[in-house]
């Protein structure tokens, strides 16, 4: 439906969020939108669990794409904890946290 920019679609809306987010969205919100960024979340995974375990032809693509799929997933999953394990410390220091305790 929102597919006018290609591949590049779910970055514009992201950034779009990003900007609003930082420059109209009020702070008092924030709690309310990280329960409402989870649950829509939360819907998508099992909307797309329950599209997927719908098919009958379910369990023999799962076994088609077999340990080759499962490898490529955690890879993937391993790949992308350890890109933000990495820049979590180089965006936000140890030593960050202690400077606005100071007194």
């Amino acid at each position: 439906m929102f597919d006018f920019l290609g591949p590049f679609s779910l970055i514009v809306f992201f950034l779009i969020g990003i900007v609003i987010g930082v420059t109209v969205f009020p702070l008092k919100w924030l709690k309310a939108n990280s329960l409402l960024q989870t649950a829509g979340i939360s819907l998508t995974l099992f909307s797309m669990g329950a599209s997927m375990a719908g098919s009958p032809t379910f369990l023999a693509d799962l076994r088609a794409a077999g340990l080759r799929a499962a490898v490529f997933a955690v890879a993937t999953m391993s790949c992308s904890v350890l890109m933000v394990y990495i820049l979590s410390r180089l965006v936000f220091p140890k030593d960050a946290g202690k400077a606005g305790v100071e007194k």
